[in-house]
């Protein structure tokens, strides 16, 4: 491996400059090439796909040169995304195939950090109201349903914290409803050991009223929890966690009121629908019953 270079057995960080080096062997060869990656600026958009160029990097060579190239790598599905390899050339397509077989857990995890870190950046930029989520309006507005940070936007900052001996991440789920002025926000804590082959399992959950600092068990989780000691370690480990607790619960409550009358503007830009005939976006409910 280059000297100053760390990193997985593809994909390195050569540490002065932060530049992305990667090593593809063919022939019993390996060319270094310099990297740079891009991702979609959409905050909400899950496609996973990395698109990665490729410079030749220390080749003095000029009788043979060596080619550029681009690889769509879908990072999550750890498969190439070229959404039509007919239209990639086959040298380029030969080169891609051969870097998806050399990668290992620890390239894809790099790639995935890269991908994640850009969107996480791209979801602390984005204004509430170029956020376009999507909600089951009726029922927010009818049963008060809550909905999960982290369903809204996928690339927000992860809440994580150690407790019993075991890494956990938390989801925060809030009420969305307008004019609702309640400050209460739901924690589920699910198992985050990524060294793990097993699925993530759901622990426990409590419920929290940021504003004034009450905590409570949630009666219908099945396993039995001390919340005093849930407490102190989330203000232990994460001391802003009330201003955080609002901050999100803002702006989630932001992205739905703008996403609502997004939806509903263009509700009346549609042709009249009768009560009874079936709601226009689609839900299956009847019109009455739904987006009227």
């Amino acid at each position: 491996m280059m000297q100053g270079l760390q990193g997985g057995s593809v994909f390195s960080v050569k540490n002065e400059s932060d530049t992305i080096v990667a090593a593809i062997q063919s022939s019993g060869i390996s060319q270094y090439y310099e990297c740079t990656l891009l991702c979609c600026d959409n905050p909400v958009c899950t496609c996973g796909t990395v698109h990665i160029n490729f410079s030749p990097r220390d080749h003095d060579d000029q009788s043979h040169p060596i080619s550029s190239y681009q690889v769509d790598m879908d990072v999550v599905g750890r498969k190439l995304a070229y959404k039509d390899e007919t239209k990639v050339s086959k040298e380029n397509l030969a080169f891609a195939k051969l870097l998806l077989s050399s990668l290992d857990d620890a390239d894809f995890q790099f790639l995935w950090r890269r991908y994640f870190a850009y969107k996480n950046e791209k979801t602390k930029q984005a204004s509430v109201d170029s956020i376009e989520a999507v909600f089951d309006f009726q029922e927010v507005e009818e049963t008060g349903l809550m909905y999960v940070y982290r369903d809204v936007l996928p690339y927000g900052d992860p809440l994580f914290v150690r407790f019993n001996g075991e890494d956990c991440l938390i989801f925060d789920q809030y009420c969305l409803k307008p004019g609702c002025s309640c400050t209460d926000a739901t924690l589920t804590f699910v198992s985050n050991d990524e060294d793990s082959d097993k699925a993530a399992k759901e622990l426990f959950a409590v419920a929290v009223n940021y504003r004034k600092k009450q905590w409570a068990a949630v009666e219908e989780m099945a396993v039995p929890v001390y919340v005093g000691a849930v407490r102190s370690a989330l203000e232990d480990q994460i001391p802003d966690i009330y201003k955080r607790l609002l901050k999100r619960h803002i702006q989630l409550k932001g992205i739905y009121a703008h996403c609502k009358k997004r939806h509903f503007k263009q509700q009346l830009q549609l042709p009249k629908v009768g009560r009874n005939e079936p709601c226009p976006c689609g839900s299956g409910k009847k019109y009455k019953k739904c987006c009227m």
